[in-house]
């Protein structure tokens, strides 16, 4: 499985995890970003629902909001980009 959600973040699994990734970029050896991409695995969980509910945590860590409606309007899209990565996502027949 392999599930992208918004632009900095994937969801894989392997036989006993669902895994959360997020994006970042490569340095080279001097220590300068390049435009190469690559994930990083963050975090290990049983369910989906823990995955997201861990990568809205982490975007609410990693926000530094002026107001308690900005962080609200942040959750809400990040809430959005689950639902579009939910939507990719194919039955099993």
């Amino acid at each position: 499985m392999e599930i992208m959600v918004g632009q900095n973040y994937k969801i894989t699994s392997d036989a006993l995890n669902i895994i959360l990734n997020k994006k970042y970029f490569k340095k080279d050896k001097e220590g300068n970003v390049t435009e190469e991409e690559a994930f990083k695995q963050i975090g290990y969980y049983n369910t989906l629902d823990g995955a997201f509910n861990a990568l809205i945590e982490k975007e609410i860590e990693g926000r530094d909001a002026i107001s308690l409606d900005e962080l609200k309007k942040h959750v809400e899209g990040v809430k959005e980009d689950i639902f579009e990565a939910l939507k990719s996502i194919q039955p099993i027949k």
